[in-house]
């Protein structure tokens, strides 16, 4: 593959890596429970916002 086309492929393949990442952040944090979101300081309210955020919004 030539530099042309792997360059762009790389920058396809890593955006969707970040993507993949912040969806599966995104429902982890949905799925903890209100206990564990205190332990690490977040409010409820706030997961719940950061979970359903879409996952290509940074």
């Amino acid at each position: 593959m030539d530099g042309a086309v792997a360059q762009p492929l790389r920058r396809i393949l890593e955006l969707l890596a970040l993507w993949h990442r912040r969806a599966s952040s995104r429902t982890a944090l949905r799925d903890l429970p209100s206990e564990r979101l205190r332990d690490i300081g977040v409010m409820e309210m706030d997961a719940a916002r950061e979970a359903a955020r879409p996952f290509w919004e940074g």
